[in-house]
């Protein structure tokens, strides 16, 4: 069951384990969704085949928030989600060293872009179907990375992803992209219904010795 929530103007859903007890410590699995959920209406959210999905592998014991996106992209309400994030790690039941990151397409762009601003909060992310700029993945060299593509896609290219991936392992990260040859945009359906992807999420613990590190231009010359 999700609960309907309010950020400032950031509206979201949040949905808690079976036997949630506020008095322990929980991961937190964050969904930024795709262009085609955007606006209010927050009952499409909770129809959203991601959401549906996800929720039904939270027998796995991890909180599961998403907020939607009013804007017409992440990137323009980034500041936003950023600290609705900061809201969400501080509260007493949220495990702040197995916070998780995915997102599809919009959101998979979102994806990228939030955990290069704000390297030292995640564990793991799952950007699916996106891309970014490939130089600042330098920010992310801690952060584990499974990251997936359809190669019939016709309106992400899969070599987004490619550079993301090809990047930040240059760097000296921790990428890994699976490519899926007879799918298109929509591979996102496959991720969220194989249980060894959350495995694999939900099997991280943050990187902490450079926590204090963010992304500043300084470091990208």
């Amino acid at each position: 069951m999700f609960q309907d929530c309010q950020y400032n103007d950031l509206g979201y859903i949040i949905s808690f384990p079976e036997g949630f007890d506020e008095g322990k410590k929980y991961p937190l699995v964050i969904l930024l969704h795709g262009a085609g959920t955007r606006g209010r209406d927050i009952e499409l959210l909770k129809r959203n085949p991601c959401t549906t999905r996800i929720q039904a592998h939270q027998y796995k014991g991890f909180v599961f928030a998403a907020p939607i996106c009013h804007a017409h992209d992440w990137n323009e309400i980034m500041q936003t989600v950023i600290s609705w994030v900061s809201e969400l790690r501080d509260r007493p039941y949220i495990d702040t060293d197995r916070i998780y990151l995915t997102g599809v397409s919009m959101g998979g762009y979102g994806t990228w872009e939030l955990a290069m601003l704000r390297p030292e909060w995640f564990a793991a992310i799952m950007p699916i179907c996106g891309g970014g700029i490939p130089a600042f993945t330098r920010a992310i060299v801690n952060v584990p990375v499974r990251t997936f593509h359809g190669l019939l896609d016709d309106v992400v290219d899969p070599i987004e992803s490619l550079e993301m991936v090809k990047a930040l392992n240059r760097f000296g990260g921790h990428a890994e992209l699976i490519l899926y040859p007879d799918l298109k945009h929509s591979c996102w359906l496959t991720v969220y219904s194989t249980e060894e992807h959350y495995d694999w999420l939900l099997g991280h613990t943050r990187y902490c010795e450079k926590k204090e590190e963010v992304l500043s231009g300084e470091n990208y010359g």
